[in-house]
């Protein structure tokens, strides 16, 4: 079998190379990458949910340091008003008085305190429970996605196992010492190691190609490579 008939195995054996390399992309960066991102955006909105309700949690314990604290000072109301009855002189009554008034002063600011904070907990509350309908929406689509990637990367493990059993029929049949040649290109030129002449420049790097190159290549006896991108080079009307 002439140099031109393995040339001619060389280009089929790339189509499959090239859909080969093309779909392993897609399984082993593209998808993945897709999956990750997916996956990202997820936790992202979990946290932020998960934000939320730590707001929640902080605005309860002030309220309950609030209460405490009113508590306390109303406790201290009840204690001077006790305490009234235990004076003597009318000077002491007017101070017990003033001191009352300042407790119940105190008393409510805590209560309108109180009453802000509660209203706070109450508005976050319901900001909670919309977000968790909304992170609940997000984790269906995430969940959709999810499993529609992974039904794409199981479709391409079949579609590579498909392509690889084509082209271990051909590659079974090309000459043992042009067949490695076309290996080792194939995989330090991204999937391309064989391309056209047909118009005087080279179909991969597009440098020109000199006359004598292109009767060499019409010759068929040696591999002819391109001195640019040394690829293997072939004319297409004399191989398809």
């Amino acid at each position: 079998m002439g140099l031109k008939d393995e040339l001619r195995k060389l280009v089929e054996l790339q189509y499959f190379d090239t859909e080969i390399y093309s779909l392993k992309e897609k399984k082993n960066i593209e998808k993945p990458q897709e999956l990750e991102d997916l996956k990202n955006a997820f936790e992202k909105r979990k946290q932020q949910f998960s934000s939320f309700q730590e707001k929640v949690k902080q605005s309860q314990l002030k309220r309950k340091e609030l209460e405490l604290d009113l508590s306390s000072k109303e406790g201290n109301v009840r204690k001077a008003q006790g305490d009234l009855y235990q004076l003597k002189t009318n000077k002491e009554y007017q101070v017990k008085l003033r001191e009352i008034e300042s407790l119940k002063a105190d008393v409510s600011l805590l209560e309108e305190d109180v009453i802000n904070v509660l209203d706070k907990i109450e508005e976050e509350e319901n900001r909670v429970n919309e977000e968790k309908e909304k992170l609940a929406g997000a984790e269906n689509d995430f969940r959709e996605k999810e499993r529609k990637i992974k039904e794409e990367l199981k479709s391409l493990e079949i579609e590579i196992k498909g392509l690889e059993d084509k082209r271990k029929i051909i590659t079974d049949t090309i000459d043992r010492n042009i067949f490695p040649v076309y290996e080792r290109l194939i995989a330090i030129r991204s999937g391309v190691a064989i391309a056209a002449a047909d118009t005087e420049h080279c179909g991969a790097c597009h440098i020109k190609i000199t006359a004598q190159q292109i009767n060499e290549i019409k010759m068929y006896k040696d591999l002819v490579m391109c001195e640019n991108c040394v690829r293997i080079l072939y004319i297409k009307e004399d191989i398809l």
